[in-house]
């Protein structure tokens, strides 16, 4: 049975070394830290489901459920329930609906935009001059910001679009790769010159369905964690090993060696390398020194998330899913999730609000926890009036947590993955390289756990090919 070492425990590990078992070769975890699951946590006390870091994931991209239901798990998948839908932004002071009708961060009806206190009368008409701007039919990649300011004007992207990013990639509009994020912007402006006229094509062509659509968003009974922790479960006991840094990755005798902080070596047949971008180009500097210098270059932006909880009676009535924030307005937080009405089973018997700081050039991880929870509760105090203490409240941290995928990112990384052609049943996978969300990571690791057991199958065959003939 061939071995391949899996060098990372996170959601992108674990979900590798599965796929290698089941597809019968023999998979070793080397994972740094004493425990598995990377960002993938969740504490539960006092009748509270803490997510600490990813609180769901997107239903349309099958892989997470999928991969659950593998896992025997379907039954304690829980749907965003009906009064978590809908959100706000808080800009110029005060919460703002987001307009319905929106498709890529995009609005596709004009009354609802019209309608919106979100933007000024002089920002509502500079959005219309998407309808009349010529198109630019330039090809390559080019800063998401850039795009959105150029059709739809500063308004649309700082109080709309901006917020949304944030949400999802906690980066910088004027540096975030197009193509790497909302490709599909890129084919609009091309084809249909208008950015808003594109987006509302792409909805009325979106098939009509004969039954309710099911759920955008979904999560676990226990927390997210649920699915990292039955992944560790599945996995034979000697096969997982923590506490063990990788110092140094070299080809030796067909495979690879692996030699550990401690000095041990480690002998493997393949290699699936699921650390963050820099640590993986420190592994590959010898290897591949031209996709290590690429891996090198990709920047991250660190994070914090807060969990609050309230007695029902200190907290106003909250509508929908949570608020964004639009970055000119002065509150430490970018945005804030009504966990109590998305998920009700996490918090039965209280209010609880789940807060995010950081953002590209916005660092919050200097800040003391006390210091910290003392910014957000002022901030929840600004926004929903809630003057009371929280009974109940974390801080939980993530130094580097979110790759940035700048412009020409999609270029680079197809770049490194051709320089590891040359490294046979050596692979790449996690939110570094081909998309950031749990549905995206699965992905990654299933193509990757496929792509050695391909490539150490076609080595078997070779080898025992002189023996038949």
């Amino acid at each position: 049975m061939s071995r391949v070492a899996v060098v990372g425990g996170g959601l992108a590990g674990l979900a590798a070394a599965y796929r290698l078992m089941r597809l019968g070769l023999e998979p070793i975890v080397l994972e740094s830290d004493s425990g598995f699951g990377g960002k993938v946590q969740t504490e539960c006390t006092d009748g509270l489901v803490l997510e600490q870091g990813p609180d769901s994931f997107l239903v349309r991209k099958p892989e997470v459920v999928q991969l659950v239901r593998e896992l025997g798990l379907a039954d304690d998948l829980v749907a965003l329930q009906p009064r978590g839908s809908g959100s706000s932004i808080y800009a110029r002071g005060r919460l703002h609906a987001i307009p319905p009708g929106l498709m890529l961060g995009l609005p596709t009806e004009v009354w609802p935009i019209v309608r919106s206190g979100l933007l000024s009368p002089l920002g509502k008409l500079r959005a219309a001059g998407d309808f009349i701007l010529p198109r630019d039919r330039g090809e390559g990649d080019q800063p998401l910001g850039q795009l959105v300011a150029r059709r739809l004007g500063g308004e649309v992207l700082d109080r709309l679009v901006a917020p949304l990013l944030t949400g999802i990639y906690a980066g910088d509009p004027w540096s975030m790769s197009t193509e790497a994020t909302f490709p599909q912007l890129l084919e609009l402006e091309r084809r249909d010159g208008s950015l808003v006229l594109g987006a509302r094509r792409l909805r009325r062509k979106a098939p009509k369905l004969s039954t309710p659509p099911g759920p955008m968003f979904m999560t676990m009974r226990r927390g997210l964690a649920q699915i990292t922790e039955t992944l560790e479960a599945a996995l034979p006991t000697a096969c997982l090993r923590p506490q063990s840094p990788v110092t140094d990755l070299t080809a030796s005798g067909g495979g690879y060696r692996l030699t550990l902080q401690s000095g041990e070596e480690i002998q493997a047949d393949g290699v699936i390398l699921t650390l963050p971008a820099p640590g993986a180009g420190y592994l590959l500097r010898d290897l591949a020194p031209a996709a290590a210098s690429s891996l090198f270059a990709v920047p991250y932006t660190s994070l914090a998330v807060t969990q609050m909880a309230y007695r029902a009676e200190d907290v106003p009535t909250l509508k929908g899913s949570g608020f964004l924030v639009d970055r000119a307005a002065s509150l430490t937080i970018t945005a804030c999730t009504y966990v109590v009405n998305k998920w009700p089973h996490e918090s039965p018997d209280a209010v609880l609000l789940r807060c995010y700081l950081g953002r590209a050039g916005d660092d919050p991880l200097g800040v003391e926890d006390e210091d910290l929870l003392g910014a957000v509760r002022q901030d929840l105090a600004t926004v929903l009036g809630i003057r009371a203490e929280p009974w109940l409240q974390r801080v939980y941290r993530w130094p580097s947590a979110m790759p940035q995928y700048t412009v020409g990112h999609v270029a680079r990384m197809a770049a490194v993955f051709e320089h590891l052609h040359d490294l046979p049943a050596l692979a790449l996978a996690g939110a570094s390289y081909r998309g950031v969300g749990m549905p995206d990571v699965i992905r990654q690791a299933n193509q990757a756990a496929e792509d050695v057991a391909r490539t150490l199958s076609q080595v078997d065959r070779e080898e025992e090919s002189p023996r038949t003939n």
